[in-house]
């Protein structure tokens, strides 16, 4: 009984609880003892290094920008599947060796040798320098799709893809290797998300490279980037940043920039802006994709509507798909838009641009997604389109205005809308709403659309003004 009672006085002093051992009453060691706050603080500098460790590892996997796959959301929408697909030839591990592109896979061993003869490269030197950065070419891609190709065969088709790729660009006007339909085809399969190279191994292959004649292979990078799709002679503001693929970079040119080609960058150097980090645009609204919740609900539904609120489409001669901008005056209301050529390639280029902007290694801006998401919300007929023609905006190179409507309403039947245009669309709203407006345009379409009611208007004016004198002469006293 006396043990038992020291035994107590014991662990009420030193605070110890029993131990849960075989129903043993005795302390637990003090060695093996440790508090709630000791453990939160190894805890917590656990926790700590493991995220160090996991930056430093997403900082080694970074050195060059992943290059994505097309969300599943969009493949499953509608046939979209057959417009994120290479129909000629594959660059990339994504769509190696398919047995479809077997034929006109042959060509790339051809394009690629007249590449190293112009060049004047040794092809030991460049598979050299594409293998000491084969980690970083492996983590541009997803790992599945890399994991059946050691370093040398992934190497390979680094090399023979890139040089292929670069000759291309090179003979895009000239080619005699490819009929001219084929030849359309092949450059449309450059612009394909799942069919991009890392831009920096284009650069390995082309910055050590001499041309006895002609433009260096920047410059016919940039030229064929941006006389694809885009009205001649407008100008492109330099960009110091440098595109993550050609993709991007085209990207980049309908958005009025051009990113710089540089030589290799130093590891720090800042890169694009990527999701979830803010931007430093201005005038862009890109947290929203529903208008509404912003007060602003969209009564107006096409061009045609516009037009009878007295709202009118001017061109904007600007290199931009995002110089949209509305001005109301009074009565009148001003919509200008920049100017955008609609070809058969159109579609599956713009679905291409969605499908990047949605992935998380896009830049953070949903800028292409916003136009057009923008142009859906106006064209709902051949007649909107035909507005929109006639005023020099959109260049038709399909035939037909009702294709164009169809294109803009397949494209964006699933999107969520950023929204990126939300003050443009207020203040459109905002001057459609307002009755006095409608009946204004109204009348001035009546009485001013031609010049056979302009002179009609006038007659009638001159009828009553000299009704009016005639009638104050012959009043009495005059």
């Amino acid at each position: 009984m006396e043990e038992q009672q020291e035994r107590r006085n014991v662990e009420e002093k030193e605070g110890d609880q029993p131990s849960r051992n075989s129903g043993q009453t005795g302390p637990e060691p003090k060695e093996h003892r440790t508090s709630i706050v000791e453990m939160s603080d190894k805890v917590m500098k656990n926790w700590i290094q493991s995220l160090q460790k996991a930056k430093e590892r997403t900082q080694s996997q970074t050195q060059w920008p992943r290059i994505p796959r097309v969300p599943q959301i969009l493949r499953w929408t509608q046939d979209f599947n057959k417009f994120y697909e290479p129909r000629v030839i594959s660059f990339g591990p994504y769509h190696h060796s398919k047995p479809d592109l077997h034929p006109e896979e042959m060509i790339k061993p051809l394009y690629a040798e007249q590449f190293l003869a112009d060049s004047n490269q040794d092809i030991k030197d460049l598979y050299t320098k594409i293998g000491s950065n084969i980690k970083a070419v492996r983590d541009c891609y997803d790992s599945n799709s890399t994991k059946e190709y050691d370093d040398e065969a992934l190497a390979w088709m680094m090399l023979l893809d890139g040089c292929s790729l670069l000759q291309i660009i090179r003979e895009t006007d000239t080619s005699n290797v490819l009929a001219y339909h084929q030849r359309c085809l092949v450059k449309l399969d450059l612009f394909l998300l799942e069919n991009q190279l890392p831009f920096g191994v284009l650069k390995l292959i082309f910055e050590g490279a001499k041309f006895n004649d002609g433009p260096s292979m920047e410059e016919k990078i940039k030229k064929f980037v941006t006389d694809t799709g885009r009205p001649t002679g407008i100008q492109l503001e330099e960009e110091n940043e440098e595109p993550s693929h050609l993709l991007d970079l085209f990207r980049s040119a309908l958005l009025g920039r051009f990113k710089m080609i540089r030589s290799r960058q130093p590891e720090q150097e800042q890169q694009p802006e990527k999701k979830g980090k803010s931007s430093s645009r201005q005038g862009e609204d890109r947290g929203s994709c529903c208008p509404w919740k912003k007060g602003i609900w969209k009564s107006f539904r096409n061009i045609k509507e516009l037009k009878a609120a007295g709202i009118h489409l001017q061109l904007n001669r600007t290199s931009s798909l995002r110089d949209i901008s509305f001005n109301s005056h009074f009565f009148y209301g001003c919509l200008k838009l920049p100017p955008i050529i609609i070809d058969g390639f159109t579609k599956p280029k713009f679905l291409n641009l969605v499908a990047y902007e949605m992935c998380p290694e896009a830049p953070n801006d949903y800028a292409v997604t916003s136009y057009i998401s923008f142009l859906y919300e106006l064209i709902d007929h051949a007649d909107d389109v035909k507005e929109l023609r006639s005023n020099h905006i959109l260049y038709n190179c399909l035939g037909s205005d009702e294709e164009v409507a169809k294109i803009f309403n397949e494209i964006t039947n699933d999107f969520v809308n950023p929204d990126a245009y939300g003050d443009v669309k207020a203040r459109i709203q905002e001057h459609y709403d307002k009755r006095v407006n409608t009946w204004m345009a109204q009348a001035l379409h009546d009485h001013f659309s031609t010049p056979w009611t302009i002179m009609a208007f006038i007659g009638a004016v001159l009828v009553l003004f000299l009704t009016a004198v005639q009638t104050y002469c012959a009043l009495p006293g005059n």
